[in-house]
Formats: structure tokens, sequence, C-alpha cells
């Protein structure tokens, strides 16, 4: 049956693709290496041949390569200390925002030029709004794994970036988990603000500053565990103490089970990357545990 299913399929590609295109999709299929595989694959080739997109994906990525070369950026994580911040200093600052950063609009008069979201129990829970703000702010870049694409999670849109998400060991060396090429692959994070600084530092921005990352974590006794998936939670309550939002991960959200020395450590092969690239990455964070970088004031940047 699997064979067949390959017959066809690549008929449907010869008969539908130039042969430059169809070549690095036969590599794939030639080298499958299990029905899982096959399916994932077949996937991403069918939605290909409507997703202009996709097909250009690599494409696309390389066309941002250093284009920011030398300007700073601010990558957001979502703590609590953003509470303790003047938020209206970065009205007119490159801003890199994350997952359920848009709870703070209501109080913010501007928005943030790119967007990022990588988990995998928090996209599919928002995804209905990640689509309506991709929409709705159109100059914002947004960048997703392309594995949102392919399980249909998300769709298309000019402003999206699909990127290749690749898993790495925890006892990879640091050039392993912090990508320098974001056309090629992206690391799978422990927080998707490194997943944020990996693709702001291949746009060329530097220095770079964090803010919001508190890194600092307690799960609510309110909070119930997915017996299928030991790092699987569910919010019962509007009490998440984490974030800038009692309501971010509240009554019905799912999320995972904060890991902050896994955090920390894949800061810390960030930096090692970022030192050996030339690249100032700043916590200008108020207060929380991330000691990996050097601190700043962030009043003093303005």
């Amino acid at each position: 049956m699997l064979t067949g299913m390959k017959d066809r399929l690549l008929s449907l590609y010869r008969s539908t693709l130039p042969k430059p295109m169809r070549s690095q999709i036969y590599r794939y299929i030639d080298n499958l290496a299990s029905p899982a595989r096959y399916k994932s694959l077949m996937a991403k080739g069918l939605l290909s041949l409507e997703d202009k997109n996709l097909r250009q994906m690599k494409m696309r990525l390389r066309a941002l390569r250093g284009r920011y070369a030398g300007q700073r950026c601010f990558v957001m994580g979502n703590g609590p200390s953003l509470n303790k911040m003047d938020l209206a200093l970065f009205k007119d600052e490159l801003v890199w925002g994350t997952n359920k950063c848009y709870l703070l609009f209501d109080r913010i008069d501007w928005r943030p030029s790119f967007y990022v979201a990588v988990d995998v129990r928090v996209v599919p829970d928002i995804a209905e709004t990640i689509m309506s703000m991709t929409q709705e702010y159109p100059r914002t870049g947004f960048f997703f794994p392309l594995h949102f694409r392919v399980e249909r999670t998300l769709t298309s849109r000019d402003n999206i970036y699909w990127y290749k998400e690749a898993w790495r060991g925890m006892d990879a060396r640091p050039e392993r988990l912090f990508t320098r090429d974001a056309s090629a692959w992206v690391s799978q994070v422990a927080s998707v603000t490194v997943a944020a600084l990996q693709l702001a530092v291949y746009l060329g921005f530097n220095p770079i500053y964090l803010i919001g990352c508190d890194t600092s974590y307690n799960v609510s006794q309110t909070v119930r565990r997915d017996c299928s998936n030991p790092d699987g939670l569910l919010s019962t309550a509007n009490d998440d103490m984490n974030h800038f939002d009692p309501h971010y991960f509240g009554t019905g959200s799912k999320w995972h089970e904060p890991h902050v020395e896994r955090m920390i450590f894949h800061y810390q092969q960030a930096k090692t990357v970022c030192d050996t690239l030339g690249v100032r990455v700043l916590n200008a964070t108020v207060g929380g545990q991330l000691e990996v970088f050097p601190r700043v004031d962030y009043r003093t940047l303005f």
C-alpha cells in the first residue's frame, strides 16, 4: 500500500511541478525511515502545491538575513516584571513579542514588529487569535515552526515566515543548540524567547535586549496535570502568577510544565554562540532570576 501511495505521489509531482522543484522532494521520499515520516513529508509536499509561501520558505528567510544589521531590538518575554516597566518607552522600538503578548495590547499603543510562538500545546489553543493578529497587523513579521503549517494548525499569509525546527539533545554543542542559519534550521527551545533570539541574531540585530524574561515559575495548586503527558498542564482558575496577566494561562489554558533549569541551560548556550558571533545580548528585565547575560537598567536606554 505504501509503495502504491509513493508511486501516485511521484506521478502527481511529475505532472505538476518542474524538475528542479521535484529534486529535493525526491531526495526526502527516497530516504524515508518510517510510515509516519512518509505521511508528514507527503502532507508537506501536497501543501506545497497550493502554498507558495511554503514552497519559498527558505528563500523568504534568506531574504531577511542581516536586514537589520547593527540595529538594536528588544526580545520580550511575558513575565510579571513587565508590570513594573514603563512600556510606553518602547513605542518606537523594534520589539519581538511571543505567545500571548496580545493580552498587553489594551494598555499599550504600539505593536511588536515581530512575533514568535513555538509551543505545541499553546499554539493550537490560541491559533484563531494568532491568525486574527496576522490579518490585523500586516506590518508585523510572524515566525512559526513548519509543523504548524503541515498539521494545518495555522495557515499562510504574506507576513508569516515558516522555518524548520530541529531538535537537539541537551548534551549537544552550543552551535547545535543555537542556529547560525535560520533558513536551514532553528533549534527547538525550552523558552520561546530563545527562538526569538535565534531569529533576531539571524536578522542582524546587535545589540539585543531581553525584557520580561523573569525565568521564574511556580505551578499553582489549582492546575490539573494531563495523565497522558507528565509535562502537560491545564489551568482551572485565572491565577497565573508567572506572567504579566493572571488570565495568561487562565481557566482552560493548556501549557507545559516549566523547566527553569532547561531554560537557563539554553540561555547559556545562546550566550556562548552570540559571544562568538560578536552579538551583544543584555538582560534589561526588571528583577527575575536570569543572570546569564549582563544586566542593564532599561531606563538608561532611552
